[in-house]
């Protein structure tokens, strides 16, 4: 069963029925002012920081699911019927209803009795506000006399002493009303805020006192002040806050009536006055679009699969911009109260919108560095408020390493993807501060983290695990020296390997030849204490024992190793033996199981950790952890495996499984962070949509292993793995301000390989195109073989 489609014109995902399986949410703001707006208009807003500065609540866990949100009840004054034009609260049979996301914004359609509502939902470009344009339209044959109440519920900014300590938040709480002026300001007596609700229609009434507008006891299905027909004026002076205003609307035979209301942090005349222009609230709905239209156009593919041209066209950068803006904090599945914006995290999510953001990239990695330690690792986690950085997971318990053995190690990563896509080397000798408060260059915090890991090492000197690696609920490491990773160690290789490759591109080769011993030794550690005979083992724990080994009863085989022996490029051979294990044990229709046997039983919590606490086949107990999946694409095209890289990918794809929405739940426009693996009962349920690394790497993936089009420190690599039976594809690319339309051809059907590459006319030797200068445009030819 599907609940709908996309649009192939406007890219938007259409939803054409309202009850979905779950809420199918998106992104509104660009990462100061922003939020979640559902299917059916639920969803909440903040400012800055999800955690500390909510602007409206929500409530996780709830009967019924996805309340409040942004609404608005219509009601005819004759019969006081009344309805929502989102669906949700009422739930009336609605005898039309569509809603589009689309990049930014979100439009609900409806109509009922005759009369055609639109919502549209969206954040101004630059400003601290969304607006919520309301138009109505009266398709019937006689003038229609109705009333809207629109309704918003105020949080306390600190979003989780608006959930737990009730006391204290519900006495502080007030509001103040300026009828005249449209406008209802929540404040309170111990912060300096004016959360903001205001209308640009005539004021007939208005609430800002909850329980007055729900009734003791009621609804917001069946408020009473619907019931009633009528605003009560009530004011708070303390409790839960709301802004609801009430307008009067007549209506004749097709006439139509447009209301802007607006939300804001604080309180802004100026800007409330602008909003009252329906023209200017178009114009902005139109530059946001063409903001976002701009940001697309950076990197645009025509493939022979139309569900990979969509994601990679719209849906995956969509994503990849909320993920690089919000990281996991504030979702439908992160309540944003504890978790900040993580370190490995943020530093992944800047590999896939580096080429279209650089700007924003690189505040994004000068935040990060400013939470690394002198001795080289770093905070698990920062708060984008207020900049500080914690331990994250760790600090839930203080004896084991209070740093993760990875977190450092993404960062380089990130930072050397941003110098390959960019060419701005100044950037490694930017003076950044470390959490300290000492400064260093770029080039010494990258120095730092490298050594971090080289003097941290566990069993057969292979990297300490530290609290976790990738997987925050591997936690084998209790002290004892021992507790390491193979993943780290494999990691480590493929840092290595890119800060050779970028000191020799800078000319310093007796430092790229450092590294590069460096690395040799790594592989050697590897080859020697990890390979199984048919698989790389997984990591060793406290007491030094293996973990991932055929020789163990669960864990046997780990997914991350596999995939990361062939990015961190450790033996050939190996990881080409070890991907066809991984294939042949973890693969499944809906992608790879993390590990196989899942963990059960008692007695192993104490040696492994968080994972097995998961029954078996959940996140990382043997689910099927997408992020993790994402890097098998990655390595079947460092493999040359056309067929295998394209399979992986579509595996993963969400618009693959679009007629699977009744089993899977989730969104089919956008990515999820796990799928129930094969040894759960309910195998392919998806779950944890949206903010995950999964969206970063399956963009990289499929853009630069896949079809293999990646940045150098020289210009563009073209090197695709694709499908024999594609007969090729086109990308449109920009790269240094330049853009490179490439035509890629394969008339021999091959997987793999380039046999000419030509720039403009002319035949170049080998495959990079190097890069040009900025506003220029070039035509490269690519013809496999």
């Amino acid at each position: 069963m599907t609940y709908g489609h996309v649009d192939q014109e406007t890219g938007e995902y259409v939803i054409d029925r309202p009850d979905t399986p779950t809420p199918w949410i998106n992104y509104l703001g660009e990462g100061v002012y922003g939020g979640i707006v559902s299917n059916t208009g639920g969803g909440y807003s903040f400012y800055k920081d999800p955690k500390n500065q909510r602007v409206t609540r929500y409530r996780y866990n709830a009967v019924p699911d996805d309340q409040p949100g942004r609404y608005v009840y219509l009601q005819d004054r004759e019969s006081g019927e009344y309805w929502s034009p989102t669906w949700q609260p009422v739930k009336d049979e609605l005898a039309d209803y569509e809603c589009r996301h689309g990049p930014g914004y979100t439009t609900i359609e409806s109509v009922y009795d005759d009369i055609a509502a639109e919502m549209t939902y969206f954040v101004p470009l630059g400003e601290d506000c969304e607006l919520w344009v309301l138009d109505i339209e009266n398709e019937g044959e006689e003038t229609r006399t109705l009333g809207a109440f629109s309704y918003v519920e105020f949080s306390f900014p600190d979003a989780a002493a608006d959930q737990m300590n009730l006391d204290w938040t519900g006495q502080i709480m007030r509001s103040r009303v300026d009828e005249d002026a449209g406008v209802i300001e929540a404040y309170s007596s111990a912060e300096e805020i004016s959360y903001t609700h205001a209308t640009s229609a005539e004021v007939a009434g208005f609430d800002t006192q909850r329980r007055e507008f729900v009734g003791q006891y009621g609804t917001l299905e069946e408020p009473a002040v619907l019931d009633a027909g009528a605003a009560t004026d009530s004011t708070a002076t303390h409790d839960n806050v709301i802004g609801s205003f009430e307008h009067d609307i007549e209506l004749d035979p097709g006439e139509r009536e447009r209301i802007v209301f607006l939300t804001a942090p604080e309180r802004d005349d100026d800007l409330i006055e602008k909003y009252e222009d329906p023209s200017v609230v178009d114009e902005e709905l139109d530059a946001l679009q063409a903001e976002w239209d701009e940001y697309l156009s950076t990197l645009q593919v025509e493939t022979p699969d139309e569900e990979m041209n969509t994601m990679l066209n719209v849906w995956n950068p969509v994503q990849c911009r909320s993920t690089l803006y919000w990281s996991r904090t504030a979702s439908r599945y992160q309540a944003g109260l504890g978790r900040g914006m993580g370190t490995r995290d943020s530093s992944q999510d800047t590999l896939s919108i580096v080429h279209a953001v650089p700007e924003q990239v690189r505040e994004t990695l000068e935040s990060l560095w400013e939470i690394q330690f002198p001795d080289g690792h770093a905070w698990h986690q920062f708060y984008p408020l207020s900049g500080e950085g914690d331990a994250g997971l760790a600090k839930e318990d203080p004896s084991k390493p209070q740093w993760f053995s990875d977190d450092h190690l993404f960062l380089v990563l990130g930072t050397v993807q941003y110098l390959k896509e960019t060419g701005d080397d100044d950037f490694l000798e930017a003076e950044i501060p470390f959490e300290d408060g000492s400064t260093g260059t770029v080039r010494e915090h990258i120095e730092r983290a490298i050594a971090f890991t080289d003097e941290h090492r566990g069993k057969h000197g292979l990297p300490r695990m530290g609290y976790a690696d990738w997987n925050d609920s591997l936690n084998p490491d209790d002290g004892s020296g021992e507790a390491a990773s193979v993943m780290v160690a494999m990691m480590y290789c493929r840092v290595l390997r890119e800060v050779a490759d970028l000191y020799e591109f800078l000319g310093d080769e007796d430092l790229a030849a450092e590294r590069r011993t460096q690395r040799a030794e790594e592989i050697g550690r590897i080859d020697d204490h990890a390979w199984d005979g048919a698989w790389y083992t997984r990591a060793y724990d406290d007491d030094g024992d293996v973990i991932g080994s055929a020789s163990e009863d669960y864990q046997q085989i780990s997914l991350n190793t596999q995939t990361w022996a062939v990015l961190g490029g450790v033996d050939d051979e190996r990881a080409e033996r070890a991907m066809e294990s991984a294939h042949e044990r973890l693969n499944t229709k809906y992608g790879f199981a993390l590990l196989d046997p899942p963990w059960e039983g008692e007695g192993t919590i104490d040696r492994i950790g968080g994972t097995t606490t998961y029954p078996p086949g959940a996140k990382e107990n043997g689910g099927i952890f997408c992020h993790a999946h994402t890097w098998s694409v990655v390595a079947a095209g460092l493999l040359g495996d056309g067929e295998r890289a394209h399979q992986y990918y579509r595996q993963l794809n969400p618009m693959t499984h679009e007629d699977e929405a009744e089993l899977r739940r989730t969104e089919p426009y956008v990515y999820v962070q796990n799928v129930l693996g094969p040894a759960h009962e309910d195998f392919g349920v998806a779950k944890n949509s949206w903010l995950t690394g999964t969206a970063s790497w399956a963009y990289v993936g499929a853009t630069q292993y896949l079809l293999g089009i990646r940045p150098t420190f020289d210009g563009l690599v073209i090197d695709p793995t694709i499908p024999a039976e594609w007969d090729g594809f086109e990308m449109t690319r920009e790269f240094r301000g330049a853009t490179y339309e490439i035509t890629v051809e394969n008339p021999e059907g091959v997987e793999s390989g380039v046999e000419s590459v030509e720039v403009d006319g002319e035949v170049i030797v080998g495959d990079v195109v190097p890069a040009f200068e900025d506003g220029t445009s070039h035509e490269v030819r690519v013809e496999m073989g």
